[in-house]
C-alpha cells in the first residue's frame, strides 16, 4: 500500500535536508581562522571599537576592540578588514515626551580608510593568527 501524500512529501524534505547537510560539511569551503592582536591609534591602545574581517566568500566575523585588544573568528584567505571607533559627541531626548530616554549621538573617530573605504587587508591562515594594527587618527581640528 502506498504512503499518504503528506508522509511521502515529508520523507522527501527530510532526505533533501540530510543530503544538503552532508554535502555542506565535507570540505571545499574555506577553513576557519581566528585572528587576535592589538589596535593602536596614534601609538595609544584603542579604548573601544569594533573590528570586522570579511573573507573571500563574503562571510564576516566581527569582534569588539577593548583596551586595544581584539579576537575575531573569520575564514582563511584574503580578508578585508574594517575598524570603527565611534565616540559620543552629544545626547538628545528620544522623543518630546517628558522624561524621555536620552539617545547618544556618535561620530566616527577614525578616517574612512579604516572603515567605510577600508584599505586594510589580512591574509588569514587556517587556525590561529596574530595581527597588530597601528592606525593614525583623524587630523586634529584647529
Amino acid at each position: 500500500r502506498a504512503a499518504p501524500k503528506g508522509l511521502t512529501m515529508c520523507r522527501l524534505i527530510v532526505a533533501c535536508t540530510a543530503a544538503l547537510a552532508v554535502a555542506g560539511c565535507g570540505g571545499g569551503g574555506p577553513s576557519p581562522a581566528t585572528v587576535s592582536g592589538t589596535v593602536t591609534v596614534d601609538d595609544s591602545p584603542l579604548a573601544s571599537g569594533v573590528i570586522t574581517f570579511t573573507g573571500p566568500n563574503g562571510q564576516s566575523g566581527t569582534g569588539k576592540v577593548e583596551q586595544g585588544r581584539y579576537e575575531v573568528r573569520t575564514v582563511a584567505g584574503a580578508n578585508r578588514v574594517q575598524v570603527s571607533a565611534p565616540v559620543v559627541v552629544a545626547t538628545r531626548p528620544e522623543s518630546k515626551s517628558p522624561g524621555a530616554a536620552l539617545v547618544e549621538i556618535t561620530e566616527e573617530s577614525l578616517p574612512d580608510k579604516y572603515h567605510v573605504r577600508s584599505e586594510l587587508t589580512f591574509d588569514a591562515q587556517s587556525g590561529g593568527n596574530t595581527k597588530d594594527w597601528a592606525l593614525q587618527g583623524k587630523p586634529k581640528k584647529k
